[in-house]
């Protein structure tokens, strides 16, 4: 088998797998995070709540409304009443108020409504394509963080349209690394007071909620209460529809990850799941939302629910997710939840000791099946980008490195090529003389095969190795959070992340689309090249130009890291060609005159 032959296996595999992939599915080391055993019950929750109740014991409420006017006894107005609660008596705050807090990782601006909301979080390490702060709130969507609970009569009390009281919080605070602090959140309710703290650290991508209630029992059917995320993740890539192949929602139980995708708009597939988790998610493309239940000790989870709704955006369905613990408030232990905003980052993950890292490469059947050898890539791509700080010139010295790594496989295949183009007159005999009889025909094959040494299986065996190695750099150029904003030549390769967008024609082809890029066409270059020096049979020269114009289609709107990367394996494949020709080429000649010398010899 020829290596041009090999080249077309492999490529079709890969083409395969790319056709597979969500973009064509029409077609086609922080600081180490606080642990749980870290993280104690907050006594000042008791003292807090302790010392509310003596203060405003002091004075009747009708002179605490007339002296503060930042606070006032309220009967909620029919429109700020939760949904399917018929009446609530609240004590809260009069006007919302907006805090910032920034950490080195993020930006939060909080608010007194809902007890701790969020108005905006913008990741200060992550830009997006119009260079502003990757935000994780989206005022379309309303998504955001959420906190209810049971009452008598089993209706859902929603906080979110209360105005939480604060204490000692300041309007804008800077934390640096290592740095924690907290903002108080609290209402009365029927005369109990709620307590929400939010908990911040610096140099992280996390901050804590820590839950307490006072005399639950007086107000709250069973002390049961829900906590999570509601309505999902914005999309933060140009290409929307690639970010959204990725988008979906999961739960963690009993070390078993249940994923969770909407796929029509309208759908709507409430997952309800009994027993304790360990932390529910909803990711896009890069980004991730993850709530974690630090009360695992304790037994505060008793199920789960993830739901949400498929709405159109554009010509996606993009799905709102809800996401909710359901605990039941246990005042003896911590009742403490983590939310991670964050990207999707193997290493950052990791050190949460949580299992979240097996989010990352883990989008579909074809990242699980190769993610044993993503993950031995993308540790030398980080320690090769510790010396070389362009993830561009990483990507040809990696490629550099892994055709150094498979020479001696490639040599055995261009050897095997060469046996059987020797042997292929032979073959051609045996074929006509036992054309009619293929039993034999296969007996003198294989005994024309022993006698001369030769392994029909020696020039596709070392492709079908280095397969699993292509697949998974695949994977790791087109997935991981690495490589995006990467720039590798300013004013033409700005994202490795993303393709080159040039230019635009005025029109989008069928499976090339509407840009204009080069690399995908240089790629293609080196194909017909290698192709061309590889193809002897006749038969086969129209593979020469028909595989790399393919290629250039499918991979034309494909990560420039990746074409990149394609491109340069193309080229040290050319010359390393070159040298094994040349090397064979003297053998040969070196082989024909030690003949004709014995020859000469013998005739004496």
């Amino acid at each position: 088998m020829g290596m041009d032959r090999n080249s077309v296996i492999a490529l079709i595999l890969i083409a395969v797998i790319i056709i597979l992939m969500p973009y064509y599915e029409k077609l086609v080391m922080p600081q180490k995070p606080f642990s749980s055993n870290e993280m104690v019950v907050d006594s000042t929750v008791t003292d807090t709540i302790a010392a509310i109740q003596k203060e405003q014991a002091l004075e009747s409420k009708e002179k605490e409304v007339k002296e503060n006017d930042q606070e006032k006894i309220v009967q909620t107005e029919p429109e700020a009443i939760p949904k399917n609660v018929s009446y609530a008596q609240v004590e809260q705050a009069s006007e919302e108020k907006v805090f910032t807090i920034e950490n080195g990782n993020f930006e939060v601006q909080i608010s007194n409504k809902g007890g701790g909301s969020l108005k905006a979080f913008y990741l200060k390490k992550f830009l997006k394509y119009d260079s502003t702060y990757v935000n994780f709130i989206d005022s379309s969507l309303n998504n955001n963080t959420f906190f209810a609970f049971l009452d008598h009569n089993g209706n859902i009390v929603d906080t979110k349209n209360f105005l939480f009281q604060t204490e000692g919080a300041l309007s804008h605070k800077k934390l640096k690394k290592g740095e924690e602090y907290r903002i108080n959140f609290f209402i009365t309710y029927q005369g109990n007071k709620i307590l929400k703290t939010l908990i911040f650290y610096g140099g992280q991508y996390h901050f804590d909620v820590q839950i307490a209630f006072d005399h639950p029992e007086a107000f709250m059917l069973n002390n049961e209460y829900q906590i999570g995320w509601e309505n999902g993740l914005p999309l933060t890539e140009p290409n929307q529809r690639d970010d959204n192949g990725y988008y979906q929602a999961y739960v963690y139980m009993a070390e078993e990850l249940e994923n969770y995708k909407i796929k029509e708009a309208g759908e709507q597939k409430p997952l309800n799941l009994t027993g304790s988790s360990d932390w529910l998610a909803v990711r896009t493309k890069y980004f991730l939302v993850s709530i974690i239940n630090e009360n695992r000790e304790a037994n505060v989870i008793n199920g789960v629910f993830i739901g949400g709704e498929g709405q159109k955006l554009g010509e996606l369905v993009h799905g709102k997710y809800d996401l909710a613990f359901n605990a039941r408030y246990n005042a003896k232990s911590g009742n403490v939840y983590r939310y991670y905003l964050g990207p999707l980052d193997y290493n950052i993950l990791k050190e949460y000791h949580r299992d979240l890292d097996i989010l990352v490469l883990n989008n579909g059947w074809y990242e699980r099946t190769f993610r044993f050898f993503s993950l031995l890539i993308l540790p030398i791509l980080e320690f090769l980008h510790k010396f070389i700080p362009n993830y561009g010139l990483v990507i040809i010295v990696f490629s550099i490195l892994i055709k150094l790594l498979l020479y001696p496989l490639t040599k055995k295949s261009y050897q095997s090529m060469r046996e059987m183009q020797r042997i292929q007159p032979l073959m051609t005999e045996l074929r006509a003389k036992y054309k009619d009889d293929p039993q034999r025909l296969n007996k003198e094959m294989m005994k024309l095969y022993k006698e001369h040494g030769v392994n029909p299986m020696g020039g596709c065996l070392p492709m079908l190795l280095q397969m699993p190695l292509l697949f998974a750099l695949f994977i790791v150029f087109r997935s991981t959070i690495q490589l995006r904003g990467a720039p590798f030549i300013p004013g033409w390769i700005n994202d490795l992340s993303r393709s080159e967008g040039l230019w635009h024609l005025p029109i989008s082809l069928p499976f090339y689309g509407n840009e204009f890029n080069i690399l995908p066409i240089l790629m293609a270059i080196t194909m017909i090249f290698q192709s061309k020096m590889t193809t002897q049979d006749p038969k086969q020269k129209a593979m020469i130009y028909i595989m790399p114009i393919f290629m250039l289609l499918i991979f034309n709107t494909l990560p420039s890291g990746l074409n990149l990367y394609y491109t340069m394996f193309n080229l040290l494949t050319i010359i390393q060609q070159i040298f094994i020709n040349r090397g064979s080429k003297e053998t040969e000649v070196a082989v024909a005159t030690a003949g004709k010398s014995k020859g000469k010899k013998s005739k004496k």
